[in-house]
């Protein structure tokens, strides 16, 4: 059985400036670019929304915010059109463009 030690053994060798660079480069590589939906999931993404909002149902939303996808939960207060947001009942507030998926969750 080899028992290495990992990467334990190289950081000694290793420049402060090179660790850096390698989590900044590990840390671009988690980014997700936005996902772009067609006319048919907006429009279902919409219906999703108007039926959630209107039965008072508690939805997961998938939201993409810096680089990043989320996953959140909750219940949809207000769908104001004049700002493109979205209102949840815990205070968050998220921007259409930002929602691409969203679930019923029962």
């Amino acid at each position: 059985m080899i028992r290495d030690r990992g990467n334990i053994k190289w950081t000694a060798m290793m420049l402060p400036e090179h660790v850096k660079l390698l989590q900044e480069w590990k840390a671009q590589d988690e980014n997700v670019e936005k996902p772009e939906l067609d006319e048919w999931g907006l429009q279902d993404l919409s219906e999703q929304l108007q039926i959630a909002y209107a039965n008072n149902l508690e939805v997961e939303l998938s939201i993409w915010k810096e680089k990043r996808i989320f996953k959140v939960i909750g219940i949809i207060t207000k769908l104001d059109t004049k700002s493109a947001s979205l209102y949840l009942e815990d205070g968050q507030n998220f921007p259409f463009s930002a929602i691409f998926g969203v679930s019923l969750t029962v």
